[in-house]
């Protein structure tokens, strides 16, 4: 009808997870780490991994379809769990950061200063919001840093 505005598709979130923890899983066996997925079955992990010389990690996959920053909740400190954080956008090329669980707990801690900081510059008091994660420009410095990875 004329005088309407068209609506845009919604991007369904679990569309871009499974996205996500699909292109990881490829790119890994690739590299030839054998993997299995949790399907969501595992409340901490996503996929299960054995590295091409037989160690085994889990993974935690984050996905994102447009440039954001990745919401990560903080996690107990759990012995070789590694994230990926997949870019997965529609009609474009698939880019993975790769980083250790305590990359990780340090980007957070980075988003939350720059959190407060934000908070500050705009008068407002008290903490910031709940949802913390990683930021774009911190998840940059390990782009494609398959190497921290068992081996």
């Amino acid at each position: 009808m004329a005088g309407e505005q068209e609506k845009k598709p919604r991007h369904p979130g679990h569309q871009t997870q499974w996205a996500a923890q699909f292109a990881v899983a490829s790119e890994l066996c690739k590299r030839g780490y054998e993997v299995a997925l949790t399907m969501g079955n595992h409340p901490l992990i996503d996929l299960m991994v054995n590295s091409p010389a037989g160690a085994r990690f889990n993974v935690d996959v984050k996905g994102l379809y447009k440039r954001n920053f990745w919401l990560v909740k903080a996690k107990e400190k759990h012995e070789r769990l590694f994230y990926v954080l997949a870019f997965v956008p529609q009609g474009g090329q698939n880019r993975f950061f790769v980083l250790t669980q305590d990359q990780v707990d340090e980007g957070m801690r980075v988003d939350l200063e720059n959190a407060r900081a934000r908070r500050k510059a705009k008068g407002r008091r008290g903490e910031p919001s709940d949802f913390h994660g990683v930021e774009w420009k911190f998840a940059e410095h390990f782009e494609d840093a398959w190497e921290a990875l068992p081996k």
